[in-house]
């Protein structure tokens, strides 16, 4: 699956490039560039602290942040812009773009040495509700947890864009991807010599794909500064259909056991969601023209309505009494949105002959 990712991705990096500019040739240009982007998702809250105050069901106290969300990482664009069509009246360019990210969390989570009731306690829950299992993903008292998050994030598209010159207002249809790969681990990393050693063992392997299949309009244009320097400026604002797919796996072993409940637990779940998304893009270049190439530094904003933010079960019962619970029953695809940022450089060849 991997490889399949990373070819698709090439392939719509190797066609890629940004916006037309007003610089350029009506005979076609070869355009590359590489940014150092950030990128900003919605957070994994996957464990949580629950609470038992007197004598009720365990209540969702806070909900902890696994994985911010927040990544940086290398972004590569490329295409051919301003090729000539329909006799010179249209020009036309192919682009699209590759971005990689990844992220390691560790976060660490103590209960009390003491019986239920008395204190605060760390797990996390099955994907979907089932009073056969034991829910509490963690060892009991005395005990500290350690949950590692691993996140790795491909981000890529590619756009074919139609115009009537070298500048000015363009349109076509896009495509962009971003695909999420989470594991979550968690385990026992101490026993404070209290009652129940359970030295469980938890798995969480999570695959969120977000397909936006849509199209544009965007303007650009720039300002001669003389000396071969141009001040550039390009946006695009388009509309897209985010089709979401998540695939999770839930694996829990050794945990901790009550009467009647399977210490043991593995769950697969597939959820799937669609929704209308905007995506907004804003880049200022600053450029300059050597004749047989030109060289630029550029900033880079995008802003992505729709992110597939995911809400875990955390409710639990047992032989049909509620003994945990949260806001969320079942696991299920929620939604928020996402930005990125990035500043890198250009370099731009004409292709030269042409019509």
């Amino acid at each position: 699956m991997a490889f399949k990712k990373l070819t698709a991705a090439a392939i719509g990096g190797l066609i890629a490039s940004f916006a037309l500019s007003p610089a350029a040739h009506a005979t076609g240009d070869v355009w590359l560039e590489g940014s150092y982007e950030f990128l900003s998702l919605p957070d994994v809250k996957f464990v949580n602290q629950y609470n038992l105050p007197g004598g009720s069901a365990l209540t969702v106290d806070e909900e902890f942040i696994n994985d911010n969300g927040d990544f940086n990482g290398f972004r590569f664009d490329g295409g051919i812009d301003n090729i000539s069509i329909m006799g010179g009246a249209y020009v036309m360019g192919v682009r699209g773009f590759f971005a990689w990210h990844d992220d390691k969390s560790d976060l660490e989570c103590t209960n009390p040495p003491a019986a239920p009731g008395t204190g605060r306690f760390c797990f996390a829950t099955p994907l979907t509700n089932n009073p056969n299992i034991f829910q509490d993903a963690s060892s009991v008292f005395s005990s500290t947890n350690l949950y590692t998050t691993e996140r790795d994030v491909n981000h890529w598209g590619a756009a074919v864009d139609i115009a009537q010159g070298p500048s000015g207002l363009r349109a076509g249809p896009a495509f962009r991807r971003i695909d999420q790969d989470t594991t979550v681990t968690g385990s026992q990393i101490n026993n404070a010599g209290g009652i129940f050693v359970d030295p469980f063992q938890l798995t969480y392997s999570e695959d969120l794909e977000t397909n936006y299949w849509g199209g544009f309009v965007g303007f650009d244009g720039g300002v001669d500064l003389g000396g071969g320097w141009s001040l550039l400026a390009d946006a695009e604002a388009g509309l897209y259909w985010a089709d979401t797919d998540y695939s999770g796996n839930y694996v829990v072993t050794n945990a901790a056991t009550l009467a009647t409940v399977n210490p043991n637990t593995n769950q697969s779940l597939s959820l799937d969601s669609n929704e209308l998304a905007f995506i907004g893009v804003l880049k200022t270049s600053l450029e300059k023209d050597f004749g047989a190439f030109r060289l630029a530094g550029f900033g880079r904003v995008e802003y992505i309505s729709s992110a597939p933010d995911m809400a875990y079960n955390d409710l639990d019962t047992r032989n049909g009494v509620v003994f945990s619970q949260g806001p969320d029953d079942e696991t299920r695809i929620g939604e928020r949105y996402a930005y990125t940022a990035s500043v890198g450089a250009r370099v731009t060849v004409p292709m030269g002959g042409g019509q």
